[in-house]
């Protein structure tokens, strides 16, 4: 048998049967192969070739094409925003926290930090001076260069997106400068408002770059607000949720999804492959593993306290930042940054981020920060917050949404945990879902922030107990959100005013806008008196009434074709149409709109359902217009 293979390898052996048995094998392919490619090998193919014809397919590659290549330049811009960000605050705060106030903030376990922290303040007098400094020059640079990057950035990315306003790359630099020095001098901010402001503006200026048209330069600004968030936070799922969600209340702006994946992932890949892809926060082993059905009681109790928290977050931001504008922008942030470092003195967890504090509530460690401590720091937390970001000092509303969860789930945690042990052992859980259920309810961004602190933490092992909290806590926080620049939907958005005007209309009723004035000729006056009355209001038709009921409709042109000087001996009735159309009080201002292009006329009578040939008023194009551009200014 060997024998007979190597021959027949070889070309060797048996010549006369390897041949015939080659032949006959050839045959019976070819046989094969003919059959498969007459039969289904062609229609396979035809299949193939139409579905390469078909217009979906190709305008999906244009469109993928053209946003991954735009989304690639965002991705990296807003990759290099952040890393430039993130160096910038570090170098502020080793040259001023470190040499002057003598303090080291602790560290979250993914950005170096460790169990072995000693908390030492050496110079605590200092620290209201170093804030009240920065909070002065970051001030003064606001309010002489870039009024527009004062207060919390993703607020600013927001009105920007609603109004189809341009973020320039001035913005940016200006943003990233006052930002390093709020967070890096100590003030109680976050990394979120500055990186979505800067990634906005990388968004908006590659769209100008490119010469892309208004609505490519919004899905571009809300992409790069995306990818900012998701390099900043080693989060690119929730970067790329946050772009779609951010702007709304009750809605997603769904076109944003896909440049925002694709600018997310890059944005993301950059900061990783510099800094490590581990996330920010670390957890102990098996820590976030949801095991009992009874804790979703808990945690839903725990959603209930974050709803009530967020309510006091809005409330209290909202009178702070009432509270300063009764002065200069230098001097408002001046007096926050003087205020929040005397908080500071009381409540080290307030300065800068704070990241360091919530590693500390998530692996309740009680040695430096026992549980009443927790509850109190969640409160200062707010009070800070609002009074650094209420004064205009640069920075974002996140981090400390995600500290005062942690501290406050933290609390809740400790507290459920030794009453119910066998329900859920590890109190930091509580502290992991509470940063995503106050965040949540504060921004109005359900999704995304579930996905955020899943990313930020690590694993998704409390997804299920996170949706109960957040959805309680999403609810109970009414309808205020802490970016006040956010609407309820796409319809309520300006941008998207051009897109709406159908449901605009037919929010407006006849009885509205309608001529309370029955402004129509009667069929027995003359030519004359009807091009007169016309002209009077502006109109090229009238409704024609006879007895004081609705009998038909005379043109403009139609009188024009009488003789002029037969216009005052003939009469309407000569002339008109007995084709007639009405609208009633209570209908809505689209249904008149395709009455009136059905009809091809300008005007409508104005009829109730009780003596419907009995005109009581009349509606016009004109004044249905004026109409719709009052609802946009409403808007």
């Amino acid at each position: 048998m060997h024998a007979f293979s190597a021959g027949t390898a070889s070309g060797r052996g048996i010549p006369g049967i390897c041949s015939r048995r080659a032949r006959r094998g050839g045959c019976l392919f070819l046989l094969w192969l003919r059959a498969v490619v007459t039969h289904s090998g062609i229609h396979r193919m035809r299949n193939r070739i139409w579905l390469l014809r078909s217009p979906d397919i190709w305008e999906g590659a244009t469109f993928l094409r053209r946003w991954g290549f735009i989304g690639l330049l965002i991705g990296v811009g807003a990759g290099l925003g952040a890393l430039a960000l993130m160096w910038c605050i570090e170098a502020v705060k080793h040259a001023l926290l470190g040499p002057i106030v003598g303090y080291a903030p602790p560290l979250p376990g993914g950005e170096g930090g460790s169990g072995t922290y000693a908390f030492h303040m050496s110079r605590p007098w200092l620290l209201p001076m170093v804030t009240g400094a920065t909070g002065l020059l970051g001030g003064f640079l606001t309010w002489k260069f870039a009024p527009e990057t004062a207060g919390i950035g993703t607020n600013a990315a927001i009105r920007a997106f609603h109004q189809g306003a341009k973020i320039g790359f001035p913005t940016a630099i200006f943003k990233l400068i006052t930002s390093a020095l709020t967070i890096g001098g100590g003030l109680t901010s976050g990394r979120e408002g500055p990186i979505a402001q800067i990634g906005a503006a990388t968004g908006s200026g590659i769209a100008d770059l490119l010469k892309l048209s208004a609505h490519e330069r919004n899905m571009a600004l809300a992409a790069g607000l995306g990818a900012g968030i998701a390099a900043i936070f080693k989060a690119p799922l929730a970067g790329a949720l946050i772009a779609a969600e951010i702007f709304y209340t009750e809605d997603f702006e769904v076109e944003a999804l896909v440049p925002g994946v694709i600018a997310s992932v890059i944005g993301y890949s950059i900061v990783g492959a510099v800094t490590g892809f581990q996330p920010i926060f670390s957890l102990p082993e098996g820590m976030t593993e949801f095991r009992h059905p009874f804790a979703l009681i808990l945690f839903v109790v725990l959603g209930v306290g974050c709803g009530v928290l967020a309510r006091f977050l809005v409330g209290v931001y909202g009178r702070v930042e009432r509270f300063f504008r009764r002065f200069p922008l230098w001097a408002a942030a001046a007096i926050g940054g003087v205020c929040t470092g005397l908080i500071g003195l009381a409540m080290p967890s307030v300065i800068g981020t704070g990241y360091g504090w919530a590693q500390f509530a998530i692996n309740q460690d009680l040695r430096l920060i026992p549980p009443a401590v927790m509850f109190l720091a969640a409160l200062a937390e707010i009070v800070a917050a609002s009074l650094t970001l209420g004064s205009g000092n640069s920075g974002g509303i996140f981090g400390p949404c995600v500290v005062t969860g942690g501290m406050f789930g933290g609390a809740f945690g400790y507290a459920v945990s030794s009453v119910f042990p066998e329900l859920e052992p590890h109190a930091g859980n509580f502290a992991i879902v509470g940063m995503m259920a106050f965040f949540a309810a504060a921004a109005k961004a359900p999704i995304s922030t579930i996905i955020m602190i899943s990313e930020m933490t690590g694993g998704y092992g409390l997804l299920a107990p996170a949706m109960f909290a957040v959805v309680t806590a999403f609810i109970l926080s009414g309808k205020k959100t802490i970016f006040p620049a956010q609407v309820n939907s796409r319809l309520d958005s300006p941008f998207h005013a051009d897109e709406f005007e159908p449901i605009a209309l037919c929010r407006v009723k006849v009885a509205d806008v309608m001529i309370h004035l029955p402004v129509c000729v009667n069929a027995q006056a003359s030519i004359a008196e009807a091009m007169g009355l016309m002209g009077d209001y502006g109109l090229a038709s009238l409704p024609v009434v006879e007895h004081n009921r609705l009998c038909g409709r005379v043109a403009l042109l139609a009188t024009h074709r009488v003789p002029e000087e037969q216009r005052r001996s003939t009469t309407v009735k000569a002339v008109m149409s007995l084709e007639w159309q009405a609208a009633f009080p209570n209908e809505d201002l689209f249904t008149i709109l395709k009455r009136f292009a059905a009809n091809d006329v300008g005007n409508l009578p104005i009829v109730t359902p009780e003596q419907p040939e009995r005109p009581i008023g009349l509606i016009t194009r004109s004044g249905l217009w004026s109409a719709l551009e009052a609802a946009k200014q409403q808007r």
